[in-house]
């Protein structure tokens, strides 16, 4: 089996042998080394063999000597259907170049659906995924792989709480959850103006209503601020009451500041690395440094190649090299507090409305233990503390 693979691999002739010293020929063949098969006497003056094509003009020598002629019957073997093939080169390259043309077009994102946005979401998640390189057109095995397309259109997209990334051959899908803002209900009718949190009144804007605190009052949660009810006493009138009433709040936050801490940090220099998957061996393409680093982080990135609607066993697979740097730092104690005060102040603002500005701030505890400085912050803040609250009508008011 062995023997007849290599004679196709090197390709052989069939050969008719004219002449009486047919026999005398094939004896010498057999003694020079040359191989013969398929040997097939016709009649008294002819014979058929095989012989193999590297074999050939040392066989012509032989035939010469012998006075004998050939004629060839057939011409079998990798050699003659290469040449077979090669002399329908266009069709053949007409081929090839289908397939190609078709791998290309099989890898190239053709379709982007977005499902449960609304136009101005769907509008900013398409741009989102436009600068990262999601786009019609485009290579799918040179972008990211789906799970950092989603991680980078999340960390965009302030408005949603959650998108989920799909590849489906050409398409990409992405379904979006958006946050649920609470709609603010809508008060008609007569309503007071009362506090949504304890505080000292700083200072009051009534548009609509009976002012009944004045500034330095202090009040609690559910304290009334401005009165619907206007006019006399006896007959009084109801209105919406409307205005800001500012008050004085405190605060309180705590931190906690390492004084020695190690974080690693990219030093901006890179390798990449490329390389094709078949059959689950990677085979480098391009980039054969992982790079001289001491430090160094590693990212793959796979996509899979289709071809039409089918999964292919080869896939592109870039690995990214990143130097990284151990960095160490330390904080004296007054500097720890600095950094603390400046972290304290920026959670504070994360929970404050808009229109709300701090007045003052103190640092009202600190300690140092375990290595970490620990800070209790109080922060005065003027903020609007007017909520509505409807007033209930009663039959015949």
């Amino acid at each position: 089996m062995k023997s007849k693979w290599n004679n196709n691999l090197k390709g052989y002739v069939r050969i008719e042998i004219i002449g009486q010293e047919s026999s005398s020929f094939i004896n010498t063949c057999i003694q020079s080394g040359i191989q013969i098969w398929d040997i097939k006497p016709i009649d008294g003056d002819r014979v058929h063999v095989s012989i193999s094509v590297p074999d050939v003009q040392r066989a012509k020598a032989i035939l010469k000597q012998n006075k004998l002629k050939i004629r060839i019957k057939e011409k079998k073997g990798t050699p003659f259907l290469l040449k077979k093939m090669w002399k329908r080169n266009g069709f053949i390259l007409g081929m090839v170049s289908f397939i190609f043309i078709l791998f290309l077009l099989s890898n190239m994102i053709w379709n982007i659906n977005v499902i449960g946005a609304n136009p101005k979401t769907e509008y900013e998640l398409r741009k989102a995924a436009l600068e990262i390189g999601v786009k019609k057109g485009k290579f799918i095995f040179l972008l990211p792989n789906v799970r950092e397309v989603q991680r980078q259109l999340t960390e965009r997209m302030g408005n949603v709480t959650w998108i989920g990334v799909t590849q489906h051959g050409t398409s990409y899908r992405f379904e979006v959850v958006e946050k649920e803002i609470p709609k603010e209900k809508q008060i008609t009718g007569p309503r007071h103006l009362v506090a949504t949190k304890q505080a000292v009144i700083h200072s009051l804007f009534v548009e609509k209503g009976q002012p009944v605190v004045t500034v330095n009052d202090y009040v609690q949660k559910g304290t009334l601020l401005v009165s619907g009810y206007i006019g006399k006493e006896k007959k009084p009138e109801l209105v919406s009451a409307k205005g800001e009433i500012f008050g004085e709040v405190w605060y309180e936050t705590k931190v906690e500041i390492p004084l020695n801490t190690s974080f690693q940090t990219y030093t901006g220099k890179f390798e990449n690395r490329h390389y094709v998957s078949l059959f689950g061996l990677d085979i480098p393409i391009y980039g054969f440094s992982d790079g001289e680093f001491q430090d160094k982080t590693e990212t793959l990135n796979e996509s899979p190649l289709y071809l039409a609607k089918w999964k292919m066993p080869v896939s592109y697979i870039k690995k990214e090299i990143r130097e990284t740097d151990g960095v160490k730092r330390s904080y004296t104690k007054a500097e720890a507090i600095e950094v603390g005060k400046e972290m304290a102040k920026k959670e504070l603002l994360k929970k404050l409305p808009e229109d709300a500005k701090i007045k003052g701030e103190k640092v009202w505890q600190q300690k140092v233990s375990n290595g970490k400085v620990k800070l209790t912050m109080l922060y005065q803040v003027i903020e609007n503390i007017a909520s509505e609250q409807p007033i209930p009508i009663q039959q015949g008011e």
